[in-house]
């Protein structure tokens, strides 16, 4: 009979713990500190105050997944303005919001957009070229607004219309150009530049797809 209890006790014990409260949210996080252990995050339920909340976070305690639970994530990984899910715990005497599990959210590719323009000044050097953009009903005169660019001088894809087909290809201010470019981290990144001789009447009618990298043009 001392043999069952010595078994059966810790069962009975164990069995007997209070289960964690666990809560949820989701939201946008707005600034994250791993070394601190610090996350907080906006509140973004339909009939929430959009509050920011701040929540404990830990390498040993706290798990980190997307919603397949097939990538390998850590804390490193979580960026502000990422989408997330927290299942998290009131712990301490200060009653501290701890995060558990954070499951983030996938992050859709950027769709890439259009600009077409006149190039006010590129520099290679730097990467960055300002772009006076014209819409179709500001093309054939008046002033267009500036834009202005990010580019990686080794990535960047160059063509000259009609062809498709990048080349090396030297281009100054005042060249008419089409931009493809994403928004990124508030900036906007340009995939490709396409010179033409005159703008074309309908937007669009040369269209260039190619995602084939080039080197840039050099001054």
């Amino acid at each position: 009979m001392l043999g069952v209890w010595l078994l059966s006790g810790p069962a009975q014990a164990s069995a007997s713990e209070p289960m964690p409260d666990m809560r949820y949210i989701a939201g946008e996080i707005t600034w994250v500190d791993v070394k601190l252990g610090e996350l907080q995050l906006r509140d973004e339920a339909p009939r929430g105050s959009r509050a920011i909340t701040e929540y404990r976070i830990n390498r040993q305690a706290t798990n980190v997944t997307d919603p397949s639970d097939k990538k390998f994530l850590t804390l490193g990984d979580l960026r502000p303005g990422q989408r997330v899910a927290i299942e998290f715990e009131m712990v301490g005497s200060q009653q501290e919001k701890m995060a558990r599990k954070i499951t983030v959210e996938p992050t859709p590719e950027p769709a890439f957009q259009e600009a077409f323009g006149d190039l006010e000044a590129i520099d290679v050097n730097a990467g960055t070229f300002v772009l006076e953009e014209k819409p179709a009903a500001r093309r054939e005169g008046g002033r267009g607004d500036l834009s202005y660019f990010a580019f990686e001088p080794r990535e960047i894809v160059v063509m000259k219309s009609p062809s498709r087909e990048p080349v090396r290809l030297e281009l100054n201010p005042g060249d008419p150009v089409k931009v493809e470019y994403v928004v990124k981290g508030g900036k906007r990144w340009a995939h490709s530049m396409t010179l033409y001789s005159a703008f074309p009447e309908v937007v669009g009618e040369t269209t260039t797809t190619t995602t084939t990298t080039s080197t840039t043009t050099t001054r």
